[in-house]
């Protein structure tokens, strides 16, 4: 029997309950804080600080290395552009009429900051500190250029009504509170190191990995309970303003997207195998050379090679190779097979025919009648993948942040049959 989707009302229930604890733990993570912080200082010596020290910094960069990042990614803030400027295939002032739009129920609340990101495949995101709201790019809402190539506009205005309700309403406060995890992460090895104001090097460092893989698994699997009833929920908020089928082809447009550079990544992990003379490390320079002669309109696996061949062939290609040996290609191997693994690239999945559905116009966009003859394809097969990638397959996600695109939808149309205020 085919499964159904969860109720809007469970999906809000459980979020709110999550939300309670983690406020509950933010108090007692602060009072922690705070107590370890006066027994350290009363305790240390000059050597236990410069200890300590190291051991602060390596917290750092355990909860804050993935948002560094950002200060450093390709991006430039919407008020940056002039208004006549192009992003995409939208002036730079539509674009800032849109976040006014959406941003016009939030008024007196805190106003997240637009940046346009230019990688290719980033997609959407959001960014949002509880205590460091003054920290610009940790307090925005991302949105790749090339997602102003490739949809419509209700589409852009769908995918940002579902960042801003990640912003606004379905993010766990736990994980707006990085630096409060850091703290212990740090402090409690370190009180622990202590011995009459003494702290050993290597005991305080070998406390400190023991404890960090613990509490990081712990913190990480406690905020995982939530996260796809959260993607579920923004969908929903995203389609009681914009409709359900601007959220379904925005997604749709997304996961193309992803889907392309799935595709990618395969093509050239193959040729690295079969090349001495290129590297894994050369990987992200090449994927980047072969995403700026993808055209806007989707490529299949034939054209993706022809052009991947075109680009490894080229003299720009060159002064990336470097022969390497055989203890190195050994390792490469290795190496690759980890990331083909991980990524599923060796998969062969069971795709639903797109023929089914999208018939009248064949452009992997739904028009109304085609979106209802998705709804009863998945209603009949709610477990089905439309994208040959892994975070399209039901049993990668299911252990995931977000649910598969046909779970998205199906929940959408569940929702809708449901509730009068959602439209098609």
């Amino acid at each position: 029997m085919p499964s159904s989707p969860p109720t809007p009302a469970l999906l809000e229930a459980r979020s709110r309950k999550y939300a309670r604890i983690d406020y509950g733990l933010i108090a007692l993570l602060l009072a922690a804080n705070g107590a370890l912080t006066i027994l350290v200082i009363l305790q240390s010596s000059l050597y236990s600080v410069f200890v300590s020290s190291i051991l602060l910094g390596l917290s750092y960069a355990i909860h804050l290395h993935s948002l560094t990042g950002f200060f450093k990614h390709p991006k430039a803030r919407i008020v940056e552009f002039g208004s006549n400027q192009k992003i995409g295939r939208y002036q730079a002032g539509e674009i800032y009429l849109m976040m006014r739009e959406l941003l016009a129920p939030h008024n007196g609340k805190e106003q997240p900051r637009t940046y346009i990101t230019f990688p290719k495949y980033d997609g959407a995101f959001v960014l949002n500190s509880l205590f460091f709201n003054f920290v610009k790019p940790l307090n925005a809402v991302y949105i790749s250029q090339h997602l102003f190539q490739i949809l419509k506009p209700g589409e852009i205005k769908a995918i940002l009504a579902h960042e801003l309700a990640h912003f606004y309403q379905y993010i766990r406060p736990l994980n707006r509170v990085r630096f409060a995890l850091m703290g212990l992460n740090a402090l409690l090895p370190i009180y622990l190191s202590l011995d009459d104001g003494q702290i050993s090097f290597w005991i305080a460092i070998g406390i400190w990995i023991i404890f960090s893989l613990i509490f990081n698994f712990s913190v990480n699997t406690w905020l995982a309970r939530t996260s796809q009833d959260h993607e579920y929920l923004c969908d929903l908020a995203a389609a009681r303003r914009y409709g359900v089928l601007n959220v379904a082809n925005g997604l749709l447009g997304v996961c193309k997207t992803a889907e392309v550079q799935a595709k990618l990544y395969k093509a050239l992990l193959t040729r690295i195998r079969k090349d001495n003379t290129l590297s894994l490390k050369t990987l992200e320079s090449l994927v980047l050379r072969c995403e700026q002669d993808i055209p806007v309109k989707a490529l299949n696996s034939k054209q993706l090679n022809r052009l991947v061949d075109q680009i490894l062939s080229g003299p720009a290609t060159s002064e990336l190779r470097k022969r390497l040996t055989k203890e190195e290609q050994k390792t490469e191997e290795a190496e690759i097979q980890k990331l083909v693994d991980r990524l599923m690239l060796a998969y062969d999945f069971q795709l639903l025919d797109w023929k089914r559905f999208d018939y009248v116009i064949p452009d992997g966009r739904l028009n109304s009648s085609e979106y209802e003859r998705l709804a009863r394809t998945l209603e009949a097969e709610p477990d089905s993948q439309l994208f040959d990638i892994a975070t399209d397959n039901i049993l990668y996600t299911k252990d995931k942040s977000h649910p598969t695109v046909a779970q998205r939808i199906h929940f959408l149309e569940h929702a809708r049959q449901d509730g009068s205020s959602i439209s098609l």
